[in-house]
């Protein structure tokens, strides 16, 4: 390693030597490692300190003597990769170990470098910058190790996934500076958020909720009052809890996507029910897959006279209004909990379908849904119907729906870009019958086994 570095190092000062570079009068000064270099100055010791940072697998950037952002960014890591004080600076300390031959490269392995309570000096500030940055820190930039930092850290490692000490190691280090915790890649937070939280997950939580339209201020990373107000709205729209917290059944409505993907991985072997909260409540405005679900069933019914186009409308809201009448539900014109416990249950089989293609036979719908854990003939003609068109292989048709047939659904699913959640409901079997010009029908099914 030490003598393919030395190769390199020889090779990078023989083209430096070879360039035609025109310094500045201010630039050809004699090189010295003498003076402390910091951003904003030139010269030949900072060439020479480029030289070295490149040496080191820090520096790729031109070769031009000049100490800017790039250069203050790989003086940095040198400093962190080394145990030194993490200033930005080259003095005595960064320049003796830069002329050596003993400092850990950027490929080499880190030395354990450990802050935590007690601890003073500029490491402590830049985790310090680093952590408000971020919004887990508040506070000011005092060198000092104390509660508040402490706290900030466990913030950090709790939404990062990280164990949860509040000590700031070389792997919470890793993260919060280099970026590398999926929080600071737009993932989803982790942790259960409520007033006074801080943190970059509480940042993204409120740039979801602004772009719902259930917050009105620039997203800050911090669970204030309004933040609080937001997420009560929120909950009380999709007929949730209000308490104001975003913890796990939130997370599930504001990222379904991401969380049931997560879901269906963790329990791809366990057979699990349908998770409780895969319908979303609808109401005026919304337009989607599950909002032509319920038309359909709803104009089967009689109480939709439209088209299942997918859009919430008046006409809809006039329907479900009628329908909520009839079941003596509350009738506010949106589609909870209670309202698609009706709805799901709706024969849909004879409904008039103008969301199917017309050049397609008369294929109707079904109000059969199938998903991890049924059994039975008509789970087997599912899966001949999937093993027809190339989704499962030859001889899965055995009637018990597990992982291998929700994996199969899920593909078919995306391919006809409907909702994807593995689950095959009225609208995938619709799709099935475009597809392969068959009437479904419902004779022994078994939902359950």
């Amino acid at each position: 390693m030490k003598g393919k570095r030395l190769c390199l190092l020889a090779l990078v000062l023989a083209l430096a030597l070879m360039m035609p570079v025109c310094l500045s009068a201010a630039m050809a000064e004699e090189v010295t490692a003498s003076r402390t270099l910091e951003f904003g100055m030139t010269g030949g010791d900072v060439l020479e300190a480029q030289t070295r940072l490149n040496y080191y697998g820090f520096y790729n950037n031109t070769l031009d003597g000049v100490f800017g952002n790039g250069v203050l960014t790989a003086v940095k890591q040198f400093q962190r990769k080394n145990g030194l004080t993490v200033d930005g600076k080259i003095g005595p300390a960064t320049w003796a170990l830069l002329n050596s031959d003993t400092a850990l490269g950027k490929e080499d392995a880190a030395v354990s470098n450990t802050l935590q309570s007690g601890a003073v000096g500029e490491a402590v500030k830049e985790l310090q910058r680093q952590l408000r940055e971020t919004y887990y820190y508040a506070g000011k930039i005092t060198g000092e190790y104390d509660a508040n930092v402490t706290r900030a850290v466990k913030w950090f490692q709790e939404s990062a996934g990280l164990t949860v000490d509040g000590k700031a190691g070389p792997q919470t280090q890793s993260a919060l500076y280099n970026r590398t915790a999926s929080i600071f890649n737009g993932g989803i937070p982790r942790r259960s958020l409520s007033s006074g939280a801080r943190g970059y997950d509480v940042y993204v939580l409120q740039q979801k909720l602004a772009s719902l339209n259930y917050l009105n201020f620039t997203p800050n990373g911090y669970y204030n009052s309004d933040t609080v107000a937001a997420v009560k709205a929120f909950q009380t729209a999709n007929g949730l809890k209000a308490d104001g917290t975003a913890g796990s059944t939130l997370r599930r409505y504001l990222w379904p996507t991401e969380v049931n993907k997560e879901e269906e991985e963790a329990n791809a072997d366990k057979g699990t029910v349908d998770d409780p909260y895969t319908d979303r409540v609808l109401r005026s405005g919304m337009s989607g897959s599950d909002v032509a679900r319920a038309q359909m069933k709803l104009k089967a019914a009689g109480y939709l006279q439209g088209n299942a186009d997918g859009i919430f409308g008046v006409q809809t809201k006039a329907a479900v209004i009628k329908l909520q009448k009839d079941y003596n539900l509350k009738q506010d014109g949106k589609i909870g909990p209670d309202t698609w416990t009706v709805i799901n249950t709706l024969n849909v089989s004879n409904a008039e379908q103008e969301v199917v293609d017309p050049t397609q036979p008369s294929v109707g719908a079904s109000s059969t849904t199938l998903r991890r854990g049924s059994k039975g003939a008509a789970v087997t003609k599912l899966q001949r119907q999937l093993i027809q068109l190339g989704y499962l292989a030859a001889g899965e048709d055995d009637g018990k729906y597990g992982p291998k047939t929700a994996l199969a659904v899920s593909k078919f699913q995306k391919d006809e870009k409907i909702k994807t959640d593995g689950i095959a409901g009225p609208e995938t079997f619709v799709r099935l019958n475009e597809r392969l010009g068959t009437q479904w029908q419902t004779d022994s099914y078994d939902p359950v086994g």
